[in-house]
């Protein structure tokens, strides 16, 4: 018998399978399940459901809520220092303690977890080294902080927010390949929130421009293009053609 997907755990290295592109393709199974990126460094955590992030964790030090929370001036130092403080004694989570001793409202502790999370997935997407697994499976859901995050739009925003544009023009391929719209990118577009620059580029995509001619036609820099590109490739709604085949289309 073959692998079944509810059994199946993913493999692979950073270096050699795009991070968006294994989140998407977890998206696409909508199987749920904990994909796992670690390096010597460290390791991050982002628990997946229903084709929405649930919540990520990490262990590098600047990843944590306080750290964060103290870097984003949401929090004075004073406040930071007590809650480590109580953390240690009480045992509690950071967000629980500092809500108690009045840093935060609930509210504004959850909208802060949120951008949080989204922070640590993107913040993979610069990794240029370390092991990606995921494991299929439930986790237990209770003790997560649940958001409900659309991957596509995580994966979206965090390619659009990669810093170095010559992976993105990598993970694109050659100057020569020539892009058309997937066969379903018109079902598909009203369901991804795309920027007039996003619906723009995707325009320029006709089964006849190269690479090279649709960074070349845009209006935006190159870099920006390129990751628009890259994230309308990865999201499906744009393809490589291949090359030599004309495929026919019944009653044309």
């Amino acid at each position: 018998g073959g692998v079944t997907m509810r059994d199946y755990i993913y493999e692979g290295d950073v270096s050699e399978t795009p991070l968006p592109e294994v989140l998407q393709k977890i998206n696409y199974y909508r199987v749920p399940g904990v994909l796992s990126a670690a390096c010597e460094k460290g390791r991050k955590d982002i628990y997946i459901s229903g084709g929405e992030v649930i919540f990520a964790s990490s262990t590098f030090d600047d990843d944590r809520m306080g750290e964060f929370l103290l870097a984003k001036k949401k929090i004075s130092r004073e406040q930071y220092d007590r809650s480590v403080e109580l953390l240690k004694s009480t045992g509690k989570r950071q967000g629980k303690v500092l809500i108690e001793i009045g840093a935060l409202t609930a509210q504004e502790l959850l909208e802060n977890v949120k951008e949080q999370v989204v922070a640590i997935v993107w913040s993979l997407f610069e990794w240029t080294e370390g092991t990606i697994t995921f494991k299929v499976g439930k986790f237990k859901e209770d003790e997560l902080i649940k958001l409900s995050l659309d991957t596509r739009f995580v994966v979206l925003e965090g390619i659009k927010k990669i810093s170095d544009p010559k992976r993105v023009v990598k993970w694109l391929g050659k100057k020569e390949d020539v892009f058309e719209p997937s066969e379903n990118a018109l079902i598909l577009l009203p369901t991804i929130p795309l920027s007039t620059d996003e619906k723009r580029i995707f325009r320029f995509v006709d089964g006849r421009r190269t690479l090279l001619m649709l960074l070349e036609v845009s209006p935006l820099d190159t870099s920006q293009t390129a990751k628009i590109l890259y994230a309308l490739f990865v999201l499906g709604l744009i393809k490589k053609k291949e090359s030599g085949i004309i495929k026919i289309k019944a009653g044309s």
